[in-house]
């Protein structure tokens, strides 16, 4: 993203929302304009919460913990679960002296430790080492068992939080799935997004070998109510997870946030999710939307 569609983002977000995110698939550290966005937001009424892997914090921590407009900070720790075991312990040891520094600095600063993979036995290992050196280095006593499906924060110390949860898959519109016949032929859509699926008529997908009377679709989210997301380009989708469009509703370059979000299709899938309704092939393939249903 150029540093101008950023500026003209946060310039349509700030009239809408009170918070920006960045993450979606790599690593927001690594983007060469991260220190002028950071700068950018100071001068704005939005509050900042970052995603990252925790590979680059110890070369941004100082200009994070500078940034007044910086309000929660998220480590994918499971991530280090892949990793050869000495690095995963270098890139943790720099997340936790991250966290010591800013509960010192900036106790106002959120930060969560994720633990996304629990329940993967082929993490367990990698999971039992993160706790126990968090553990010396707060002095907390936290387990694995402690999870559970409705307690999945711990308080660490401050404002620090270790948060477990099940592995996420991201969600796509698979090859598994068949389209059922629509009333009318889909026509190329100007803002990138399926044909198929228009303002006022989805296509339905029903899993291979099963009939329509035996199709789920239900289930909900909260993609258009709490968040919306905006891609490198510019495209406004539904949410976070779409990264790759599958749910474009319109271009910021083209039009405003406030008129994209009011948009028929934009509307069509909110309704859908108030009557639990998941009306797009993405949302059925998504995992989140089972947990928003729980």
């Amino acid at each position: 993203m150029s540093s101008e569609l950023f500026e003209h983002c946060i310039a349509e977000a700030a009239t809408v929302a009170e918070n920006v995110y960045f993450h979606v698939l790599g690593e927001p550290t690594l983007h060469p304009g991260f220190g002028h966005f950071l700068k950018k937001l100071e001068v704005t009424p939005l509050k900042l919460n970052l995603t990252t892997n925790g590979t680059t914090i110890a070369r941004v921590s100082e200009r994070l913990l500078e940034c007044p407009a910086v309000r929660q900070v998220n480590f994918s720790t499971h991530a280090y679960a892949e990793l050869p075991r000495e690095p995963a312990l270098t890139y943790l040891q720099d997340v936790l002296d991250f966290c010591k520094m800013a509960n010192a600095v900036r106790p106002d600063l959120y930060i969560n430790l994720r633990l996304w993979n629990v329940g993967d036995d082929s993490s367990d290992a990698w999971n039992r080492t993160m706790l126990a050196k968090v553990g010396e280095a707060f002095g907390s006593n936290i387990e694995l068992g402690h999870f559970c499906s409705r307690h999945k924060s711990f308080n660490v110390t401050g404002r620090i939080y270790l948060h477990q949860d099940s592995r996420f898959e991201w969600p796509s519109a698979s090859s598994s799935t068949e389209r059922l016949p629509v009333t009318s032929s889909p026509t190329e859509r100007s803002d990138g997004g399926d044909p198929s699926i228009t303002s006022t008529n989805y296509s339905v997908w029903i899993p291979s070998g099963q009939s329509p009377s035996r199709m789920t679709a239900a289930g909900t989210c909260r993609a258009l109510d709490t968040h919306v997301a905006i891609l490198h380009d510019g495209r406004v989708v539904a949410c976070c997870l779409d990264h790759s469009g599958q749910i474009t509703l319109g271009k910021i370059t083209d039009q405003s946030l406030a008129e994209i979000l009011d948009s028929p299709t934009a509307t069509n899938l909110r309704e859908g999710f108030k009557k639990h309704e998941l009306r797009h092939p993405f949302c059925q393939s998504c995992s989140f939307c089972k947990r928003f249903g729980k």
